[in-house]
């Protein structure tokens, strides 16, 4: 009943009733998750779902709604009691149509999407080198949450102040939130399933410029296919990939030693960021996964996956 009040709060104009349903033919596991009933909305029946767990979002719904569809043949809109900023997103971009509670009618069906105005106005915004590197080391490694910004900026390296912008981008992408402690605030983030997707969807390859050097250069870890082909099946290129900030680069090199490829010993990838979690000199796997996630080989896609795999990262999981 809670969705028609929602409903009615939101489209006083329309007639809705709602009505209890029995599903035949679903997986135990499938009605032990989710709530069924008919919604009818000016006379035309839906299937209004009822997600009871609160972790699931557009990569679980959409799995799921194959299944379900194929018990009834009904359009389906779903009720979700919280569901996060960028999940919200991939629903409206899967098409899908949903309530979440006192927040959001977004029914594509009807033509409708309407959203409560709230008090906080919190604007997506890019995240800047050094929020993407906490966002990865926080995947990675979890041991950021729980923080403060003067031991975060101790992990970096770099000013508190320094440290206060990056986390100011990940607060505005709601990855993150303050919770005081005494004199300071901690930073606690979203789940890792989260972070996840917001790095699958959101960030892009940290790679900005390549460039090709006569030698091997010392100090640069392995990045690229060669740190794929060190950590997979994969067979590395002719000439190694080497990875290193274009802060960090400028210190040694200028224009005057570069070379053409077909004289070339190695190639260096230019980052707008510092390299992170480098092991045994090589990038980490989740920098691999963003400079190659829209790599055609599908050699290389194979053997992404099966990296990511080991690191608890389903590549396309909301493609599904």
């Amino acid at each position: 009943m809670e969705a028609m009040k929602i409903l009615n709060q939101y489209l006083p104009n329309l007639k809705i009733a709602e009505e209890k349903i029995q599903l035949k033919g679903l997986p135990v596991f499938i009605k032990n998750k989710y709530k069924f009933s008919e919604l009818i909305i000016n006379k035309m029946p839906y299937l209004l779902v009822t997600v009871k767990d609160k972790a699931f979002g557009p990569r679980e719904l959409k799995k799921h709604l194959k299944i379900i569809s194929n018990a009834i043949d009904l359009q389906i809109i779903w009720y979700l009691k919280e569901l996060h900023f960028n999940k919200v997103q991939r629903m409206i971009q899967n098409g899908e149509n949903f309530i979440i509670e006192n927040k959001q009618v977004h029914l594509p069906v009807l033509g409708t999407s309407l959203k409560k105005q709230v008090d906080r106005n919190i604007s997506a915004e890019k995240l800047n080198g050094l929020a993407e590197n906490i966002l990865i080391r926080e995947i990675y490694k979890g041991d950021i949450s729980g923080k403060n910004k003067k031991e975060i900026a101790k992990d970096f390296n770099v000013t508190e102040m320094t440290i206060g912008r990056a986390i100011m981008g990940l607060l505005a992408n709601e990855l993150c939130h303050e919770e005081k402690d005494n004199t300071s605030k901690l930073v606690s983030f979203q789940s890792r399933d989260d972070l996840l997707e917001f790095l699958e969807e959101r960030i892009e390859s940290p790679v900005k410029e390549t460039i090709y050097l006569d030698h091997k250069p010392k100090g640069f870890p392995q990045s690229g296919i060669t740190a794929l082909s060190k950590l997979t099946m994969l067979a590395d290129d002719e000439i190694q990939t080497y990875a290193t900030s274009k802060k960090e680069f400028k210190k040694t090199y200028n224009q005057e030693d570069f070379v053409f490829k077909e004289f070339a010993k190695a190639k260096i990838e230019l980052w707008n960021r510092e390299p992170i979690l480098i092991k045994k000199g090589i990038v980490n796997p989740f920098d691999i996964f963003l400079i190659h996630k829209d790599d055609k080989d599908e050699r290389v896609q194979i053997e992404l996956e099966k990296l990511l795999e080991k690191n608890n990262f389903e590549i396309g999981r909301v493609n599904d």
